[in-house]
């Protein structure tokens, strides 16, 4: 039986380790997950409590030994130490060196939740959102040096839906990834899957997101302003402030219109806010220390909210 180390650590590795798990031992060529690396525990929440990596969560509930290491190229040799056959990488988070990715027999595979070389880089499927993609996907590929750059094995299209947020498009193309993963990988294994190289002229990167770019600009298009909600939504969140009290925007869409950029008006179908092309209605809102609602139970309890103007 092939040994893999899975290496992972937020919620788009889960759906592909645990196919990897439940499934991996009645391939074609069987296979099992050995030992996995995620990232080490970190305070998170209100209280600030340790709190483990999902991947970690999953792998000490099926009895795999895990390692944290806070760089894995200084613990090449622990997370070789079981002579794996292949390693499988799914949103680890770090660079790997050439001494862990190169070292089994069978090499490293990475999934990345785009159709390569679009969107390179860490934010891929907000990404696709905000560019108004209608198409996206998710590709196998070799790992090598350069970040997200190596020869492909498989990939796979999919739909964006019209008013699909970044965590439900995230998950749908992390159940497909795991389903290419399991296609593919005995072919590898065996060496018959035959990789092609990336055509380079067509390369674009995504960029790692900030909590700060979920700050909404009234001055953009209402369009662009909808695709943000929905590609920042969970996170970093999209956000205004009216007054000093920040206020979540987390479901909107664009209504004909115009006011001021900020300016809140009644419109069809509810509240709606002023953009530099058309009206954004507030379809769910969560204000500062309170609970998501809609935007007219939000306007309908803050009575001066209406024809107030939004800080951008």
């Amino acid at each position: 039986m092939a040994r893999a180390v899975f290496m992972g650590s937020d919620s788009f590795s889960v759906p592909i380790l645990r196919a990897l798990i439940e499934r991996g031992p009645g391939l074609a060529e069987p296979t099992a997950v050995t030992a996995v690396v995620t990232r080490p525990d970190r305070p998170a929440g209100r209280g600030r409590k340790q709190q483990s990596s999902p991947v970690k969560l999953l792998a000490s509930a099926e009895n795999i030994p895990v390692l944290t290491p806070v760089r894995a190229r200084d613990h090449v040799a622990e997370i070789l130490a079981g002579k794996p056959d292949v390693l499988v990488v799914a949103s680890y988070g770090q660079i790997l060196p050439a001494a862990l990715i190169d070292a089994p027999p069978r090499r490293s595979l990475n999934l990345h939740p785009s159709l390569l070389p679009r969107y390179r880089g860490p934010s891929p499927v907000q990404s696709a959102i905000l560019s108004g993609d209608r198409v996206t996907g998710t590709s196998l590929m070799v790992v090598t040096r350069r970040m997200d750059a190596g020869p492909i094995l498989a990939q796979r299209e999919m739909r964006v839906g019209e008013d699909e947020t970044a965590g439900r498009l995230e998950h749908r193309l992390a159940e497909a990834s795991a389903d290419l993963l399991l296609e593919h990988l005995p072919g590898w294994l065996r060496g018959t899957l035959v990789p092609r190289e990336q055509d380079e002229s067509n390369a674009t990167y995504s960029r790692l997101l900030s909590k700060a770019d979920g700050h909404m600009e009234w001055e953009l298009p209402a369009e662009t302003l909808a695709r943000q909600v929905r590609a920042f939504n969970p996170w970093p969140g999209s956000y205004t402030f009216w007054g000093d009290r920040r206020l979540r925007v987390l479901r909107a869409s664009v209504v004909p219109g115009a006011a001021d950029p900020g300016e809140v008006v009644r419109a069809p179908g509810g509240i709606a806010v002023g953009t530099g092309d058309n009206l954004l209605l507030l379809e769910e809102v969560q204000p500062e220390g309170g609970r998501p609602m809609a935007g007219t139970s939000f306007a309908a309890g803050n009575r001066a909210f209406v024809g107030t103007r939004l800080e951008g």
